[in-house]
């Protein structure tokens, strides 16, 4: 019987290898060190439900970190139970929601702090919280550095010491880690010495700062003496870290692979336009595969001309324009290439794998803006079944 999920275009979801990326990461920190599973943008489009209860089952002590309230309660529709923190926005006035659910909220600024403070204290819960520095990478947080800092630390004490917020935890963000130039190691080293000094003006002032983290996840990978109690993992988690960000030798296995099928195999003459806006023509006689995927699943349309898919474990070039839900591929080289065959757009293994560099760097995004990218209407198949 055909299986519908897999009939036209789907993703197949290792969790033996998000398992395997993991247990690595557990490897690499110190003891006593707990992960935060990043499972934002569903779980970087892995689907966040399943990776929650598969990582959830073998570490339940360690954190989840999402983006938004829909997505914490969504997992916590789900079941799960296991300490959640929003990295980003939620309204002041879900301060009840908050609270009812077990949910952490990050204290974004000392005017974020009083508003969720006021909401909670209305509603007579306490909402539980990280907070916030921003040490460098100048976006959301608490002055870490420069001439605010006194103020800073005074506005996060005060946060820590109000009655409707529990303040259980402490963490900025690197923004350079990615990078290995000394300039970058250099500005990732001064980021975690003014996370430690604020943390530690924090004690001066009576205040234990609570569950500390600051490492992404090359920081993970390559600097773990700056994991601390804690470390947020996304990117290295599925198999996406780019080689160039990792300087310590580790492996890491792509948990996604992205397939679709031929669903036509043609031949073309010399001179013949392929596809919308004739920006690709046939130089000699051609075979191409017609592959059922296409911009509508996420397959970036800016890959005209530039893909690479992999059918019967070959390499073949994408020709022309990608269209909304089909895109053509030069077989030419592979004669016994027929409709009905997988085509692997990212992912696989061995000499047929299509890296997911394959896909952002002719774009300049970076991996997670691909695996994001694929859109709903493409089944998730997760492996092994259960």
């Amino acid at each position: 019987m055909m299986d519908l999920n897999t009939s036209r275009c789907w993703a197949e979801i290792d969790l033996d290898a998000l398992l395997e990326n993991a247990r690595t990461l557990h490897g690499l920190i110190p003891g006593g060190c707990r992960l935060m599973h990043i499972l934002k943008a569903d779980a970087y489009g892995h689907g966040a439900v399943s990776a929650a209860r598969v990582l959830g089952g073998a570490w339940p002590e360690d954190w989840i970190g999402v983006a938004c309230l829909s997505e914490a309660l969504e997992l916590r529709e789900s079941g799960n139970r296991q300490e959640i923190l929003i990295l980003g926005f939620t309204p002041p006035e879900a301060a009840e929601l908050l609270a009812r659910q077990g949910i952490t909220q990050t204290l974004l600024s000392p005017g974020y702090a009083g508003a969720l403070a006021a909401c909670a204290g209305a509603a007579g819960v306490q909402v539980s919280c990280h907070l916030k520095v921003d040490t460098g990478m100048t976006r959301i947080g608490y002055s870490g550095y420069g001439g605010a800092l006194s103020s800073a630390i005074e506005e996060a004490a005060a946060a820590y010491r109000m009655p409707a917020l529990k303040v259980t935890g402490i963490y900025t963000h690197f923004s350079s880690s990615y990078g290995s130039a000394p300039e970058d190691v250099d500005y990732t080293r001064t980021q975690f010495s003014r996370f430690l000094a604020f943390c530690r003006a924090l004690e001066e002032a009576g205040i234990p700062p609570g569950l500390r983290h600051c490492c992404n996840s090359p920081a993970a990978v390559n600097t773990p003496e700056y994991a601390l109690e804690l470390c947020r993992v996304g990117t290295v988690l599925y198999g996406l870290l780019p080689d160039s960000a990792m300087v310590r030798p580790a492996s890491f296995r792509p948990v996604m692979t992205w397939k679709a099928r031929v669903v036509q195999r043609r031949t073309v003459s010399p001179g013949t336009p392929v596809s919308y806006g004739r920006q690709a023509a046939a130089e000699d006689p051609m075979e191409l595969a017609v592959i059922s995927a296409g911009d509508a699943d996420g397959y970036p349309r800016s890959l005209t001309n530039l893909g690479r898919v992999s059918i019967r474990g070959q390499i073949c070039p994408v020709v022309g324009r990608v269209c909304m839900d089909m895109f053509m591929a030069d077989v030419s080289r592979i004669p016994e290439v027929s409709e009905g065959d997988e085509a692997v757009l990212l992912g696989g293994t061995g000499p047929g794998a299509v890296p997911c560099r394959w896909l952002y760097g002719p774009l300049g995004l970076g991996p997670s803006a691909i695996t994001c990218g694929v859109r709903g209407r493409v089944p998730r198949i997760y492996l092994p079944r259960t």
